[in-house]
């Protein structure tokens, strides 16, 4: 029996350059570490020289059918793929023809003063509401991060494992600081309800709780206005701290709106999976303030939560939103052709990252003849 059995990871971010094969094993090997029944890929695209990892990732679902789903980024600053909204829209019909599951979105990928509501997140929510396909969306940051304690080391010459040895500032305890202000994070707040007023049939899943567990009545109201949205509970840098400072009122918000939930980590398929997937699960399964390693601050569980609300949030909510669709070989290696034809001129790119994606694209070719 898998020890994380029951539990889909909407929330895994994935990078190639590391060979066709050295991907998929990969993502066998996440997906044997994690112990989860499944993982959800986010495909993002960083620029020219890193924008082709949902090839591999499209491969990796037909050949694990069942056991991932793929979310494909758009690309907004790089012309050969159509970065206004026009080419937006079409990338978008691209991703669903292609056989993906979803779409990923980033704020700040259209330009850091581009604004959420601008007519370039029109064209791709009009896409989303024309294919039916869902979006992970991460809109602003944490306008407050708590103060962080580290495990104390030693501060002076010792021969012993470098881990216990002081390296700096680096391993002091840090004060509370911030990533955004609140009032620019209202600002981006605002535009979303702009354009989800607009594009009411979108379906959108907004990640690390739109970054206002310090505002459950906020929240509440923005998920009663709209009844396409979800919210998922990725860790970042304050979400847990604020949901500890009142777990009565968070476990009620949970109970409330348990069908609007999803869980995921943040993780990335290259590293150690099970740290987040632990963190989250101590928080909906246990009443202990315990500490976080890795958010340097204690974290106060939510429990008891009934277990149908578990069973929706650690997997239900996500696989009846995103049940997966099977991938046509045909129009697979028609779209990664076309990936390989846009990227291989790229001065950015490895040429053996190019390849990659020709490779894909034959595989996906000798699936059509078997």
């Amino acid at each position: 029996m898998r020890h994380n059995q029951g539990i889909w990871d909407a929330h895994v971010h994935t990078h190639g350059g590391c060979t066709v094969d050295g991907y998929l094993r990969n993502g066998r090997d996440n997906l044997s570490a994690s112990g989860l029944d499944g993982m959800n890929l986010l495909c993002v695209r960083h620029g020219r020289s890193a924008c082709i990892t949902d090839a591999e990732a499209l491969l990796l679902k037909a050949l694990l059918p069942g056991r991932f789903t793929v979310y494909c980024n758009p690309a907004f600053q790089i012309e050969e793929f159509g970065s206004d909204a026009e080419g937006l829209f079409k990338q978008i019909l691209g991703f669903a023809e292609a056989g993906a599951d979803g779409v990923k979105l980033g704020d700040g990928e259209a330009g850091e003063n581009v604004n959420l509501d601008s007519p370039l997140y029109d064209a791709i929510f009009s896409a989303l509401e024309k294919t039916d396909l869902p979006a992970l969306f991460h809109v602003g940051a944490a306008p407050y991060i708590p103060a962080r304690r580290y495990f104390q080391k030693n501060k002076y010459p010792v021969a012993g494992p470098p881990w216990m040895v002081y390296t700096g500032k680096q391993d002091d305890d840090q004060e509370a600081t911030s990533r955004i202000s609140r009032e620019r994070l209202a600002e981006r707040h605002q535009q979303i309800d702009n354009l989800l007023s607009r594009h009411p049939n979108a379906r959108v899943t907004f990640a690390h709780f739109f970054f206002k567990a310090d505002d459950l009545d906020g929240m509440a109201d923005f998920l009663n206005r709209y009844p396409n949205i979800r919210i998922d509970i990725t860790p970042c840098s304050d979400l847990y701290y604020h949901l500890s400072q009142t777990p009565k009122r968070s476990r009620d918000f949970f109970e409330t709106y348990s069908d609007r939930l999803i869980f995921g980590t943040d993780n990335e398929m290259e590293l150690d999976p099970v740290l987040q997937i632990s963190l989250i699960r101590q928080f909906l399964e246990t009443d202990e303030t315990f500490f976080s390693v890795k958010y340097g601050f204690d974290i106060t569980g939510i429990a008891p939560l009934q277990k149908e609300t578990l069973k929706k949030i650690y997997c239900d909510n996500f696989r009846k939103m995103v049940p997966g669709t099977a991938v046509n070989a045909k129009k697979a290696a028609s779209y990664c052709e076309y990936l390989y034809e846009t990227v291989k001129e790229f001065a950015e790119m490895p040429k053996e990252n190019a390849l990659e994606v020709l490779e894909v694209a034959r595989r996906f070719q000798a699936m059509r003849g078997s």
